[in-house]
């Protein structure tokens, strides 16, 4: 029997060799000059100068760059189809693939309002600063609303499709992003039947909605079922139900992303 002193030299070394794996290393640097800020889009990583934006990939890699000076000391950059960016008083879409201009929107928020933050959502893009908010489209640059006096104390945020601003007093909430939001809430499951109740917890109408169904027979086989649910209102859910005697499975709304969302990964829930 290992005695309790052994027992306690041994768990120590043990633990000192399990944290040789996880040592904080330097791994590379690259010369992009002093970043006043660094985001990335889920596959490279992009870098705000005071006179530039960059891109890199994941080995330090310079992918292009391109002499704009991003507004907010760069945080006014953010990462969707394309890079969304505030320069001065202007916002400006670039391409992805090597930082050429897609569109520019001169004077977005009204002279001597300089672009601060950038929020993307779908096909909507929100350009805003301490005073104002405007809603432009993701491909053209074109107005989805007027310029909207939304004054905020603090950094906004977004949630659920609305633009959140602090005042002295609490949040303030716009409807921003005017997009469903399509959701299995539940699923109900008798002995001749299953119930999916989907929920559109957007801000917008979603119609044409198709919801697959792949379920595993009491037999043991599998079946895969579609079911247009036609339209959820926003704020509205609908029942949508499968005759039959199922084990398990699981349920997806809107399965082959016909339908743009504020959220694409919430449309999945299993059963059993």
């Amino acid at each position: 029997m290992i005695g309790k002193r052994h027992g306690i030299m041994f768990l120590c070394v043990l633990i000192a060799t399990m944290s040789c794996g996880f040592a904080f290393q330097q791994a590379w640097t690259s010369d992009t000059g002093q970043p006043q800020k660094i985001t990335g889009d889920g596959q490279n990583i992009l870098v705000t100068t005071s006179s530039a934006i960059k891109e890199i990939d994941p080995t330090g890699a310079q992918v292009w760059s391109q002499d704009i000076a991003v507004s907010g000391n760069g945080s006014a950059v953010k990462a969707g189809k394309y890079v969304f960016i505030g320069t001065a008083n202007d916002a400006r879409a670039l391409n992805k693939a090597d930082g050429s201009t897609k569109w520019t929107k001169t004077d977005v928020l009204g002279a001597a309002q300089p672009v601060k933050y950038v929020f993307v959502k779908g096909t909507c893009v929100i350009f805003s600063n301490s005073e104002k908010a405007i809603v432009l489209d993701r491909e053209t640059g074109n107005n989805l609303t007027a310029v909207q006096d939304a004054p905020t104390v603090s950094e906004p945020s977004v949630f659920g499709g609305y633009y959140l601003a602090g005042t002295s007093t609490g949040v303030t909430a716009y409807k921003g992003f005017m997009l469903p939001d399509l959701r299995v809430k539940s699923i109900t499951k008798a002995t001749d039947k299953t119930t999916a109740k989907i929920e559109n917890i957007g801000l917008s109408d979603a119609s044409k909605v198709l919801v697959k169904f792949v379920v595993r027979k009491t037999d043991g086989t599998y079946r895969t079922i579609h079911l247009n649910a036609g339209t959820i209102g926003a704020g509205q859910s609908k029942d949508v139900v499968i005759n039959g005697a199922f084990s398990r499975g699981y349920t997806i709304v809107d399965p082959y992303y016909a339908i743009t969302e504020l959220n694409e990964g919430n449309n999945q829930r299993y059963f059993s």
